[in-house]
């Protein structure tokens, strides 16, 4: 049987020293994947919030990801289902019936599976990158919940404090 080496020893300094060491190094490669990964994040625009069209419109570059907020202008959507594409255009404000839309921005995205919510006048952020011929080319659609609670209306609110 091999007796333990004494604290004070050569041996028992190595051996706390390498473990010391391993822990260095473990921790200091962790720290280098969350740097590598939080790089790659930024540099993929993860961490950007959204723009609106008038905002994308002055600042948004050719090749540049984006996120760009805006509502599908009436009409516009086409479904070109032997592409497995889908074609409209996002306005900046929301639709309105005897209005015309405004400024556009062409948008093509990849695929015919849309959010349910998807149709005319809905909000929608796309997420892509805008191409050299102006036409945004989105990797992804979220269209905007419409909201269930709306401002209590004059009328409504004087016959509920009356109720009460």
């Amino acid at each position: 049987m091999t007796a333990a080496p004494e604290p004070d020893s050569l041996e028992a300094r190595e051996i706390v020293l390498s473990n010391g060491i391993r822990i260095s190094i473990g921790a200091g490669l962790v720290a280098a994947l969350l740097v590598w990964y939080g790089a790659g994040e930024i540099r993929e625009g993860s961490f950007v919030y959204y723009q609106n069209l008038q905002e994308f419109s002055s600042e948004g570059k050719p090749g540049e990801s984006a996120r760009v907020h805006g509502y599908v202008a009436k009409g516009s959507i086409r479904r070109l289902v032997s592409d497995k594409q889908v074609l409209f255009q996002v306005q900046n404000d929301p639709v309105q019936p005897d209005i015309a839309a405004g400024e556009v921005l062409d948008v093509l995205y990849a695929s015919l599976e849309t959010p349910d919510l998807f149709k005319d006048g809905a909000e929608v952020v796309v997420e892509g990158v805008l191409n050299r011929e102006g036409i945004f080319i989105a990797r992804n659609v979220l269209a905007k919940c419409p909201s269930k609670f709306e401002g209590v209306g004059e009328n409504e609110n004087n016959s509920l404090t009356k109720a009460l």
